[in-house]
């Protein structure tokens, strides 16, 4: 079974079959976003990469998840 694993700017919130959701975090105040984002899990060495702003403190930040 494929899994995500969050390295930066995510926590996960669901993982079913080869789909997943997560939440924003924010690496410099700790903020966590409250809406989740779907996307599929990425395959074993590959990773899942992208950029947001955090809504509390503006730091501009990347998402990491690495899949296994």
């Amino acid at each position: 079974m494929k899994r995500g694993t969050p390295i930066s700017g995510a926590v996960i919130a669901n993982q079913n079959g080869s789909q997943m959701s997560y939440k924003n975090k924010c690496e410099m105040c700790g903020n966590i976003n409250t809406s989740t984002n779907s996307v599929g899990i990425p395959i074993k060495g590959n990773k899942y990469t992208n950029n947001f702003r955090c809504m509390k403190c503006g730091n501009q930040q990347r998402i990491v998840i690495m899949g296994e």
